[in-house]
């Protein structure tokens, strides 16, 4: 017969470990797309910017300092969108979706059930606001909750289209400003030129644009009659406009806005070309192939306008 203490390097050198790791896979799989659209563009646009200098009229950051708070800005980032995605994943037309788009989700697959995610969201809520007062980005905090309900709770996601990349726009928003905040530090203020930036970014080019990863999600959408710019306009159109939109910002943002040299446009300009070239090849073979890829091509694209600002600074 075991006795306690024969149970106890048992349980601390297997179980405990083990539950841990499949808690933290379950987090993961809740936030596993928005880690590539959100967390990692997001941090490499408050890094960059802050880096930036004169070009945004921002003092110097010393490298090893915006160095440190790097992590910060990712787990800041990556609790904000752990909320979303459990405000939103919980719900009964998400489940109906994510059975037929995404049944690797934890409460389709059954890892957690609804009543679970409601306590971790409550959780999560204390988490990140507690988070967001420390680092001193309560306010963009605060704005996003509003959001959240909004889109969640008020139908904000489901009304239109256009309300839907609208509201995703003004998220992105206070992701990026408050991601760029904490990167400045706590004793300086975000300038106008920066307040622009980020504003043009998230509520001009990402607002206009969201609709490239609703191609994947078609189905399901329809299933629970969700109105996105594709389910609205209709896939070949849908595809036009982000065509449209993809061309004109790879060029404005660093030849008009930053008004740089063509070198500073490399990077967007060849990324916006495959994107461009991949919806068109997607409206002549409407597979799940060409919609994935464009997504994937689309996170790509976004981070490679993040260094904009500093590019024109280095490379005029």
């Amino acid at each position: 017969m075991k006795t306690t203490q024969d149970c106890l390097p048992l349980f601390f050198g297997s179980r405990l470990p083990q539950s841990a790791f499949y808690h933290a896979h379950t987090l993961l799989l809740f936030t596993s797309d928005q880690i590539l659209d959100t967390v990692v563009p997001g941090t490499a646009f408050s890094a960059l910017a802050a880096k930036s200098g004169p070009v945004l009229d921002l003092p110097f950051q010393d490298t090893w300092t915006l160095l440190s708070r790097i992590p910060l800005i990712s787990v800041w980032l990556w609790l904000l969108i752990l909320q979303a995605c459990l405000q939103n994943q919980r719900s009964p037309t998400s489940l109906e979706e994510d059975l037929i788009n995404k049944p690797w989700r934890p409460i389709p697959s059954k890892r957690i059930t609804r009543v679970q995610t409601e306590y971790l969201l409550a959780s999560t809520y204390i988490v990140a606001g507690g988070a967001s007062h420390g680092l001193g980005t309560l306010p963009y905090w605060a704005v996003y909750v509003v959001l959240l309900i909004v889109y969640n709770e008020l139908g904000g996601s489901d009304y239109s289209g256009t309300s839907r990349n609208i509201i995703c726009g003004a998220a992105f928003s206070c992701y990026f400003g408050g991601a760029l905040s904490i990167a400045l530090g706590p004793n300086i203020s975000l300038s106008r030129k920066a307040i622009h930036w980020t504003f043009l970014l998230t509520c001009g080019v990402l607002a206009t644009t969201f609709h490239t990863q609703d191609f994947r999600d078609e189905v399901g959408d329809r299933a629970r009659d969700r109105r996105t710019l594709v389910t609205e306009l209709g896939r070949r159109p849908a595809l036009w406009t982000i065509a449209f939109c993809i061309s004109f910002w790879s060029i404005y943002l660093p030849l008009g806005f930053f008004q740089g040299r063509w070198a500073v446009a490399a990077m967007p300009v060849t990324v916006g070309a495959w994107l461009v070239l991949t919806a068109v090849r997607a409206m002549e073979l409407e597979t799940q192939k060409f919609d994935r890829r464009m997504y994937k091509l689309w996170c790509l694209w976004i981070f490679g306008l993040c260094p904009l600002p500093l590019l024109s600074m280095a490379i005029g």
